[in-house]
């Protein structure tokens, strides 16, 4: 193997180290922030929509 071809192998073994090990923690973190983030969003879109007499309509 050349040097090249053991370089791209090493950082390609490196980067799936961090990804499985680093950044998929992080992942589910900030996916459980965005659903706690719409269902807040959702509650404050009724409370507005209570407040304004006005109802969404889906589309």
């Amino acid at each position: 193997m050349t040097p090249e071809m053991v370089a791209i192998i090493g950082v390609g073994i490196a980067m799936l180290g961090v990804w499985l090990g680093g950044i998929r923690p992080h992942l589910r973190d900030l996916s459980r922030d965005v659903a706690d983030l719409r269902e807040r969003m959702a509650r404050v879109e009724g409370l507005f929509e209570g407040f304004t007499g006005r109802h969404h309509q889906e589309v």
